[in-house]
């Protein structure tokens, strides 16, 4: 059977961080990818579009991404996955909260760890590609999904901007090397859903990215 992959990104939260949800049209199995501090902006989604859940992906462990993950992990038996160099960020969510402003309580899982260049398959034709691109944190990593030509980058790359790296575990020319040889590799027509903000292409940054051009 040849799945019929669709996504949708939609900001959420305190911060208005970016989730992703991507699904098969035909079984209705889904993936949501950052679900922000409040999840339950996904999980209507999710519920309103008949889906079932079947992972739970992080891009990195900061709070707007990743503080509501055990949450809607949870709800469908599942455990959140991210990339081991996060996983001490995930567990220190109460303290980094309070540098938000936002009250998060510690996390109810452990999360699955994440390999750079691992296929997390779904199903028969659904699959994401884990591309680990650190610079904004250790573990950051994105999710490139070649069938719909889609990555989802986290906090590395932004339309004419980059990830910061002045918070700890931050590191501009790692950011700025994660940036040039894992995601200007990609075609140029893949669109790119950043983490806060409007999606663009690789194409685009690469000409026009004032940080990090090609």
């Amino acid at each position: 059977m040849t799945a019929r992959l669709k996504w949708e990104s939609q900001p959420s939260g305190v911060l208005r961080c970016v989730g992703t949800v991507v699904w098969n049209e035909l079984t209705r199995h889904a993936v949501v990818i950052d679900p922000t501090d409040d999840p339950s902006t996904f999980q209507g989604f999710l519920d309103r579009n008949d889906l079932r859940l079947k992972e739970v992906l992080l891009t990195h462990a900061h709070v707007d991404h990743a503080a509501g993950a055990c949450d809607i992990a949870q709800a469908a038996g599942l455990t959140p996955r991210l990339h081991r160099d996060d996983w001490e960020l995930f567990r220190d969510a109460p303290r980094w909260g309070l540098n938000f402003g936002m009250e998060v309580p510690a996390p109810s899982l452990s999360p699955v760890e994440l390999l750079h260049d691992e296929w997390i398959d779904v199903e028969d034709g659904f699959r994401l590609h884990v591309i680990h691109t650190p610079g904004h944190t250790p573990g950051q990593v994105a999710f490139h999904i070649p069938e719909i030509s889609l990555v989802v980058v986290g906090d590395t790359l932004f339309f004419g901007s980059v990830g910061r790296t002045d918070l700890p575990g931050g590191s501009f020319p790692q950011l700025e090397h994660s940036i040039r040889t894992r995601l200007y590799d990609l075609p140029d027509a893949t669109v790119v859903v950043p983490g806060h903000g409007p999606r663009t292409t690789i194409g685009r940054e690469k000409r026009e990215n004032p940080y990090v051009r090609d």
